[in-house]
């Protein structure tokens, strides 16, 4: 049993797993929907309750991509 995580044999290189890995497009609709519904929600505050597992997604995908810049930008010690 070989894994792409298992340390490389036969000449294969050792593959990082992407950060969402989820194809680009559903990442993207979930996303769209998070700001339309805060957007939607600053007039009637339903669609804040009616959103909230997308805006959660959006707050967790900033949370990522600020401690992975941040992580970068501090490099290795």
């Amino acid at each position: 049993m070989n894994n792409d995580l298992d340390a490389p044999e036969g000449g294969r290189e050792v593959t990082e797993r992407p950060l969402f890995p989820h194809p680009p497009w559903t990442l993207g609709i979930v996303l769209v929907i998070a700001v339309c519904a805060l957007l939607a929600g600053i007039s009637d505050p339903i669609w804040l309750l009616l959103g909230a597992p997308f805006i959660l997604a959006l707050l967790l995908f900033l949370y990522v991509r600020i401690a992975q810049r941040l992580g970068k930008a501090k490099g290795p010690e």
